[in-house]
């Protein structure tokens, strides 16, 4: 089951549509056997760092469609080849091992990759925030933001 976290919701609301939605519609891609299928979501893997909990690979993040012309051409030609997707947009999310989901925070066009890189002290800060926020719903199953 996905859910999602105050920020995220508030963040949906802002661009005008529904976390109900977008809940829905990430566990529904989640369910597909094969994600090629679908043409919003991309390459979906996993951070190495921040650590959660102490370990690697626990956070994660699916690219999204992009909005820049040239970027979403190139995506929809991967699409369309059933290639790997990627943008420089990206949904950050946690997955319990338990078919559970946390949806946490969108990282928007053009900056999504800088923030993961945590070259400054605010990049860090906003990792190591997503970090706390899947260790919480990993091994406690809370939602803290």
């Amino acid at each position: 089951m996905a859910t999602s976290t105050a920020a995220f919701d508030s963040q949906i609301k802002a661009l005008g549509d529904d976390p109900e939605h977008w809940k829905t519609y990430f566990q529904e891609w989640k369910d597909l056997t094969d994600p090629y299928d679908d043409s919003f979501f991309g390459k979906d893997s996993a951070y190495s760092t921040p650590l959660v909990g102490g370990e690697r690979y626990v956070l994660r993040h699916v690219h999204l469609q992009p909005f820049e012309p040239a970027a979403l051409r190139r995506w929809e030609s991967a699409h369309w080849y059933r290639t790997r997707k990627t943008s420089n947009r990206v949904l950050v999310y946690a997955a319990n091992g338990k078919g559970d989901f946390l949806l946490i925070f969108i990282l928007a066009e053009p900056s999504a990759h800088a923030i993961q890189r945590m070259e400054n002290v605010k990049d860090n800060a906003t990792m190591e925030g997503f970090a706390a926020v899947a260790e919480a719903f990993n091994f406690n199953g809370k939602i803290i933001a």
